[in-house]
């Protein structure tokens, strides 16, 4: 959200916040959608957006105007940038991650040396300790760090994927409402919790300056700006190019980018190829925080039982099966917002997470018409999405939770995702909603961080020990999307489809339990 440079009013804040409930109760369940965005649509939707030059004004305004202590600008220390994390310091000691990542058998590296020694993988990747910090195409991540030095660590990122907004201008707005709010919940907040807000992961694939850059660049084709609002990060040299090199666990576009949520190797384990994960990576090592908020806006999904009998598979590359749902009418296909949660299973971590993914989902379902439901990781083939993911960050005690909110665009595009057997697989990339469905997302988003931020304050006095609330959602069964006609040529769709998520046979391989219509 771009926030003016004039001090925040809480009453304002208010009367706003009391006016957009009012226009969302007033709304029908089921949102309406558009097939194609008109020019003024796309124009309108990039206003509602902050480039990353106005994340810099506003941040610095943020502080300047600020009625309490609040560091704001670079997330990692750099050359006396004052950045807020110092990642060169030695790993910590008591962690079970792999300590001889550089090779060292008598001396323990720096956060930034172990991190950039984990790629070891041909060369692929960012190999200069220097570049930790900046984005591929140099642009510097932004945060903020606020609260009480002694209180619970949390961390907040968002828009790792650069075509899921919200969560961003979602979390300027809670921002500056901390900066300079009142009330007992503020407070709390501050009193109680040490935040870390990673503003805009990705911030060349999240780049929305109108002016200079590609909006859904055409597939297939190298990415020559510096930004693109997509998905992935902005790095043309993403997998070698169009061969048969493509590495394993390869999660890029070629010629475009690297999904960011897929190389949190927090073990150090694997290579951490894009040089934004690195940053992240350092942070939650040095941080160690203690939960992690992470922001996503991803396409809508159906939680439908699929009637596998109706599925019609693709039968040349670039076509998507599709598939009916069910005559059972029992589970709805419509999410405003899909909660997660991880940690190691029986642990109070686990119980920090199940109790507040619950508590997000009741406050957004008691204020927005249509249904919430936790968001399971489902398997796909051999692999499970959630691999390298924030969630593997309970490896070093943290408690991964976050959202997804639907992201109501509706045209599924054809990217190309891998090279297997010398033949380019197809991936989705969905662009952004039209802005009025864009704003409902940075309003569901601001209430879930305020509602998220307040609860975790209050476990300090009330720890939760009660998860019958809870239940695992299968709701990634399938994917709601048009197929346009200038992707997907003669296997275009008059209509949005349903398109069962496994290919082969259109039903998750995993799924993590099974809960009624509406869980809570």
């Amino acid at each position: 959200m771009t926030i003016s440079g004039t001090k925040f009013s809480p009453l304002l804040f208010g009367l706003s916040l009391l006016l957009s409930l009012l226009i969302s109760a007033s709304s029908n369940a089921h949102i309406n959608h558009k097939d194609h965005y008109s020019g003024n649509d796309e124009q309108r939707a990039f206003k509602r957006l902050s480039s990353h030059q106005q994340l810099q004004n506003l941040l610095a305004k943020i502080q300047r105007y600020s009625f309490r202590p609040i560091q704001t600008g670079p997330l990692i220390s750099n050359n006396g940038n004052k950045g807020l994390i110092d990642i060169d310091v030695a790993l910590p000691a008591d962690l079970a991650i792999n300590y001889q990542v550089c090779g060292e058998t008598n001396s323990t590296p720096t956060i930034r040396q172990a991190v950039v020694c984990s790629i070891n993988d041909g060369g692929r990747g960012n190999l200069d300790p220097h570049n930790i910090g900046w984005s591929t195409q140099g642009r510097e991540l932004l945060a903020i760090r606020l609260g009480n030095p002694n209180g619970r660590r949390i961390l907040v990122i968002t828009q790792q994927h650069g075509n899921e907004p919200a969560g961003t201008e979602a979390a300027l707005s809670i921002t500056r409402w901390l900066s300079n709010g009142f009330g007992s919940s503020v407070q709390r907040i501050l009193q109680r919790l040490d935040i870390v807000i990673l503003l805009r992961a990705n911030p060349d694939g999240g780049e929305p300056d109108a002016q200079h850059c590609s909006f859904n660049p055409q597939p297939g084709t190298v990415i020559s700006q510096d930004c693109a609002l997509i998905r992935q990060n902005v790095d043309p040299q993403a997998g070698g190019g169009f061969t048969g090199n493509s590495e394993a666990d390869f999660h890029g576009i070629v010629g475009r980018g690297y999904d960011l949520n897929r190389y949190h190797h927090v073990a150090l384990d694997k290579p951490i190829r894009p040089v934004e994960s690195q940053a992240m990576v350092a942070t939650a090592l040095a941080f160690m925080p203690e939960v992690i908020l992470d922001l996503h806006g991803d396409l809508q999904k159906t939680d439908c039982q699929l009637d596998l009998s109706s599925i019609n598979p693709g039968q040349i590359l670039g076509s998507l099966p599709t598939v009916e749902c069910s005559t059972d009418k029992r589970q709805k296909d419509f999410r405003l917002l899909s909660p997660f949660a991880d940690a190691q299973t029986g642990t109070q971590q686990e119980r920090v997470a199940q109790s507040l993914a619950a508590k997000v989902m009741k406050k957004i379902d008691r204020l927005f018409i249509g249904s919430v439901g936790r968001f399971s990781q489902v398997q796909l083939g051999a692999g499970n999405i959630g691999s390298g993911a924030t969630g593997s960050y309970q490896l070093i005690g943290a408690v991964a939770g976050g959202w997804e909110t639907v992201n109501f665009s509706t045209d599924l595009r054809a990217d190309v995702v891998a090279i297997v057997a010398g033949q380019p697989q197809i991936g989705v990339n969905p662009g952004l909603p039209e802005p009025r469905l864009l704003n409902r997302q940075i309003w569901i988003n601001r209430i879930a961080l305020y509602h998220a931020l307040d609860t975790l304050a209050s476990f300090e006095v009330t720890p939760p020990t009660d998860t019958g609330d809870f239940c695992d959602y299968p709701l990634a069964q399938g994917l709601r999307a048009n197929l346009p006609e200038e992707y997907w040529g003669i296997n275009a769709t008059s209509n949005e489809v349903l398109i069962p998520i496994e290919p082969s046979i259109g039903v998750p391989l995993y799924i993590s339990g099974n809960c009624p219509d509406n869980p809570l």
